[in-house]
C-alpha cells in the first residue's frame, strides 16, 4: 500500500519540488517564519488530514508574519510570489503525507526537509557524496531515494536540483581544503590538529556526521539554527548514533548545537552571534571555518550587517587570537546583499579586500543573488612570507590557509564574464602570434552544415563514400581539419605535399584523409599512411607492395611544417597560431567551473569585411539601442530600446582577460549588459543573469570574416523542461538562429557601407567620437601595438598570410625544385 501511494506522491513531489527550485530566490521567507508551528506531526496518532489542515493554517500565519514585517519596515530578503505560495502549500502537503508515520523525530516542514530529500536523491545517483541524508528520512518512505524504482520516480527532480548539488560540492571542497591545510594537518607527520567549523542555519546539514571520523576527532563542529530545528536535530543525532555508529562518543565528539535565531542579531537590542558562539565553545587561537549556505536570504538586513561585522572582527588581527594558528576561512553559498548585489568577481573582491580578507574563489548565480565565495583572513607577515606572491603576480595571499588553497585551486581570475581568457600576457605584450583561435564548431568537423542539422543529427549528404574534411582559413592561410580513427582532431595546411592540390577536395574514410588527385592518404597525427602508386600488379595479376615505410616516413617528415596544433575545447575547435611545440592548452579560454549550467546555441555568420569592422561593431553598445531598435526584444528587463538610449551609462573596465564596458540605464541603475574585448579577436557579451555570448571573429582573409557565435542560455528549471521535451530544442535553435541572422543582416549592411567609405574614399575610421567610442580606441591601440611588435619581430606589416611559404617545410635530399621533396629519386620512383 505504501509503495502504491508513493507512485501517486512521486509526480506531485516532482511538481512541488520543481516549483521550489524555480522560486528558491523569489519565494524566500523570513528566517523568523520558520518558528511557526510545524505543518505536520511526528506522532502516528495524529491524522494525516489534520496535518494537511495545519499546512493551510501555517501558510496563513506566515503571510500574516510577512505583513507584520512589512508594516514594521523591516527589510526582507525577497518577496513571496504566487508560485512560491503554491510551492510552499504543495510541498507542505506532500511532506505531511510522507511524514505521516515519521519515526525520525523531525518536527519541521520547512525547506530544510526538501533540501534533505534532494540531497538523498543526489547521493543515490552519485552526484554528491552523502551517505547520511537518507538515514534522516522516515524509514517507511525513504525508499523513494534508496531504491531504483523510487529514484526513477524522482529523477525528473535532478535538473531542478543542480543548485543544491553545486553548493554542496563547493562547500565540501572548501571544507576538505580547510582540513588539509598545514594548520589543521601537520604536513610532515600527517597528524591531525585541532580546528573548528561553524555552520550557520545548519538545518539538517549532514556534514558533521559525514566528517565525524575524517579528521581524527580533532574537527569540532558548531551548528547554529532555530531552537525548534536544533531540538529535532538533536534527536536525529542521538538516533543516528544509536542505530548507525554506537561506538562513536557523541557527547564528546558530536556537534555543538546552538539554538539561535539569526534575526536576533539585528533589531533594537541586537545580540552578538560571535559572543553566543564563544559561550557555546568557539575557541580562540584555533583555525576556524565559517560556512553560510543559503541562509542569509531569511535574515533581515540589519542582522546581516551585524553578523558580517562580527565575522570580520573575528577574522581581523587578534580577533581569533594572536597565535600563528589564529586564521579564519569563510565559505559562502549565499547572498551577499546588501554589500554586493552584482555577480562580478571584481566587486566581491573589493568588498572582501576592504574587510581585510583575501578572496580565493568566486562565482555567482542569478544576477548576483547568490555568491559562491571562499575567502581567508589576513595576518601580519614579515620576511620571506611577505613575498609569497600568487601566480597572478599581483596578489599577495596573507595566510597559511589562503596559500594552501591557492596551491590547490589556482589563482582567482578577475573576470567580469564567466568565460575567462587565460592569456594575460597578450594584454601586456600585444601579439597575433602564440594564440589559440577558434576556427570551427565540432559539429562542422563532423559533417553537419548547420546548427539545426547538428541538433537533429541529420546530415545533408550521405557518408557512404566518405566524409568531406572541413576547410577554413585563418589569417588567409588555408587549413583542413578531420578526425582520425581515434576520433582525435588533425589540422594541417590545406595543401597536399605531393602536387599542392587542396586536401579539402578529398574525403575522409575510416579516419584517413585521402587526396582527391592521386589518393595520397594521411591518418593519425597527419602521418602519411598510404600512396596508391606503391601498390603494383604484375602481368599475372598479383599485387605487390614495395617496402614503403621509408618513403611514407619521408613524406610525413616533409609534411611536418604543415601541421597545426588543434584541440577541441568547451564546444569549439581551436587552432594554435605559432610554433606547434609551444602550443599551451592552459591558455585556452575556459568557463568558470561550478557556474550554473547553460544551454549553448551556435550560429555561424559570414561577413564580407575585415575582422576589425566586426570587432568594432560588437564592442559598440549604443548601436544596439538605435540600429537594432525593434530587433532586440523590447523587454523592459533587457532595456535595449531607442527610448532608453539617453539613459545609457557606460563604465570602462579592464580585468585579467580583456577590456570592456559595463552598461547600465541611469546613473544608479543596475548593470544591464557587459561587453569585453579578449585579444586578439574575441568579443564577449554578458548579462547579470548568467547569459553570455561569445563572438569569435575569425579573420578568414582581409575582406572576409567568419563569426562563430555561441550563446549560453542559463539552464534554469523552465529551460531545462523545455529542452527535455522532444522536438523543442530544434525549435529553439531555429528561433535563435533566425534572430541572429536578422541582427547580422542589419549589421552587415552598415559595415559594408562603412568599409566602402573608409577603404575606397579614405574616410577616417573615427571622425568625431561619441558615447562608447573610447573602447573602440582601446581596441585599435592594442591592434596597432601588435602590428608594431610584428614588424619588429618578423619584419612583416600584416598578420595575414599572402603567399604559401614552402620554406617552413623540411627538405629531403635531391635538387630543390620548389616542392617539399625536390627531385628525390626514391620519391619520384
Amino acid at each position: 500500500m505504501i509503495r502504491w501511494n508513493l507512485y501517486i506522491l512521486g509526480p506531485a513531489l516532482l511538481f512541488c519540488n520543481g516549483l521550489f527550485s524555480t522560486n528558491c530566490f523569489v519565494t524566500q521567507r523570513s528566517h523568523a517564519w520558520q518558528k511557526t508551528r510545524s505543518a505536520f506531526s511526528t506522532s502516528p496518532r495524529r491524522d494525516t488530514w489534520q496535518n494537511a489542515r495545519n499546512v493551510v493554517s501555517t501558510s496563513h500565519r506566515r503571510n500574516a508574519s510577512l505583513k507584520m514585517a512589512t508594516t514594521a519596515g523591516q527589510s526582507e530578503a525577497a518577496s513571496q510570489n504566487i508560485f512560491g505560495v503554491a510551492s510552499d502549500f504543495g510541498t507542505g502537503l506532500i511532506f505531511s503525507l510522507l511524514h505521516a508515520f515519521d519515526d525520525c523525530g523531525i518536527e519541521d516542514s520547512s525547506k530544510n526537509l526538501r533540501v534533505l530529500w534532494v540531497r538523498a536523491l543526489l547521493a543515490y545517483r552519485k552526484k554528491i557524496k552523502d551517505d547520511v541524508a537518507h538515514k534522516f528520512l522516515p524509514s517507511n518512505t525513504r525508499s523513494l531515494v534508496t531504491t531504483e524504482w523510487g529514484a526513477n520516480i524522482l529523477d525528473p527532480i535532478l535538473p531542478f536540483a543542480e543548485w543544491i548539488e553545486a553548493r554542496t560540492q563547493f562547500i565540501d571542497e572548501g571544507l576538505n581544503h580547510f582540513l588539509s591545510n598545514p594548520l589543521c594537518t601537520d604536513p610532515e607527520t600527517g597528524s591531525k590538529l585541532e580546528c573548528q567549523v561553524v555552520l550557520l542555519g545548519a538545518g539538517y546539514d549532514t556534514r558533521a556526521l559525514r566528517y565525524r571520523h575524517e579528521h581524527g576527532n580533532k574537527a569540532k563542529f558548531i551548528e547554529v539554527d532555530l531552537p525548534s530545528v536544533v531540538e529535532g536535530k538533536s534527536k536525529l543525532y542521538k538516533k543516528f548514533q544509536k542505530e548507525q555508529d554506537p561506538e562513536w562518543n557523541i557527547d564528546k565528539y558530536g556537534s555543538t548545537l546552538v539554538p539561535f535565531d539569526l534575526n536576533d542579531a539585528g533589531g533594537p537590542d541586537p545580540k552578538s552571534l560571535v559572543q553566543i558562539l564563544r559561550e557555546n565553545g568557539l575557541k580562540k587561537d584555533t583555525p576556524t571555518l565559517f560556512v553560510s549556505e543559503a541562509v542569509l536570504f531569511y535574515v533581515n538586513e540589519g542582522a546581516v550587517r551585524n553578523i558580517m561585522n562580527d565575522f570580520f572582527n573575528f577574522a581581523s588581527q587578534g580577533g581569533n587570537g594572536d597565535s600563528e594558528r589564529a586564521e579564519t576561512l569563510f565559505c559562502f553559498t549565499d547572498t551577499l546583499k546588501p554589500f554586493v548585489d552584482v555577480p562580478f568577481s571584481n566587486e566581491a573582491n573589493k568588498w572582501f579586500d576592504a574587510n581585510n580578507m583575501d578572496l580565493l574563489q568566486h562565482r555567482s548565480r542569478w544576477g548576483g543573488a547568490v555568491h559562491f565565495a571562499l575567502a581567508s583572513s589576513r595576518r601580519k607577515v614579515e620576511g620571506q612570507k611577505a613575498q609569497e606572491i600568487s601566480e597572478d603576480n599581483d596578489t599577495i595571499i596573507h595566510s597559511t590557509v589562503g596559500n594552501h588553497i591557492r596551491s590547490k585551486v589556482g589563482g582567482l581570475i578577475n573576470s567580469y564574464i564567466p568565460t575567462a581568457s587565460r592569456n594575460k600576457e597578450i594584454l601586456k605584450n600585444p601579439s597575433f602570434e602564440n594564440v589559440w583561435y577558434a576556427v570551427a564548431f565540432p559539429w562542422q568537423i563532423d559533417g553537419y552544415d548547420t546548427p539545426l542539422q547538428a541538433v537533429l543529427k541529420r546530415k545533408s549528404s550521405s557518408s557512404k563514400d566518405g566524409e568531406k574534411p572541413f576547410a577554413t582559413r585563418l589569417w588567409g592561410e588555408p587549413i583542413v581539419i578531420y578526425r582520425d580513427k581515434q576520433g582525435e582532431l588533425v589540422a594541417m595546411a590545406d595543401v597536399c605535399p605531393h602536387r599542392s592540390v587542396p586536401l579539402s577536395m578529398g574525403k575522409v574514410n575510416d579516419g584517413n584523409l585521402e587526396c582527391v588527385y592521386h589518393g595520397w592518404t594521411f591518418g593519425e597525427k597527419g602521418a602519411c599512411v598510404d600512396i596508391p602508386t606503391m601498390h603494383t600488379v604484375d602481368d599475372d595479376g598479383i599485387e605487390t607492395t614495395s617496402d614503403c615505410r621509408k618513403l611514407l616516413n619521408g613524406v610525413t617528415k616533409a609534411n611536418m611544417g604543415h601541421m597545426r596544433a588543434v584541440v577541441e575545447h568547451e564546444g569549439l575547435v581551436y587552432v594554435w597560431r605559432g610554433n606547434v611545440l609551444e602550443a599551451d592548452v592552459s591558455l585556452l579560454p575556459t568557463r568558470r567551473k561550478g557556474d550554473m549550467e547553460t544551454v549553448p546555441i551556435d550560429t555561424v555568420l559570414d561577413y564580407n569585411v575585415d575582422y576589425c569592422y566586426v570587432v568594432e561593431n560588437n564592442l559598440d553598445s549604443p548601436h544596439l539601442f538605435y540600429l537594432h531598435d525593434g530587433s532586440v526584444p523590447p523587454i523592459e528587463s533587457i532595456g535595449m530600446m531607442n527610448v532608453n538610449l539617453p539613459k545609457l551609462k557606460l563604465t570602462s573596465f579592464t580585468d585579467h582577460c580583456g577590456m570592456g564596458h559595463l552598461g547600465r540605464l541611469g546613473k544608479n541603475g543596475r548593470p544591464k549588459k557587459l561587453l569585453r574585448f579578449d585579444p586578439p579577436n574575441v568579443v564577449r557579451h554578458g548579462g547579470v543573469s548568467g547569459f553570455e555570448e561569445e563572438f569569435h571573429c575569425v579573420p578568414i582573409s582581409n575582406q572576409r570574416t567568419r563569426v562563430l557565435l555561441r550563446q549560453h542560455l542559463p539552464r534554469g528549471p523552465i529551460l531545462s523542461t523545455v529542452t527535455s521535451v522532444p522536438g523543442l530544442m530544434p525549435i529553439l535553435t531555429i528561433i535563435v538562429n533566425s534572430w541572429n541572422y536578422h541582427i547580422a543582416l542589419e549589421d552587415s549592411n552598415v559595415m559594408q557601407g562603412q568599409a566602402s567609405r573608409i577603404e575606397d574614399w579614405g574616410s577616417p575610421r573615427l571622425g568625431v567620437g561619441g558615447l562608447g567610442d573610447d573602447l573602440i580606441k582601446r581596441f585599435w591601440k592594442w591592434r596597432n601595438r601588435s602590428l608594431e611588435n610584428m614588424k619588429l619581430q618578423k619584419n612583416v606589416n600584416s598578420p595575414y598570410v599572402d603567399n604559401f611559404d614552402f620554406r617552413t617545410m623540411p627538405k629531403t635530399g635531391g635538387i630543390p625544385s620548389g616542392t617539399s621533396f625536390g627531385d628525390n629519386p626514391e620519391i619520384v620512383n
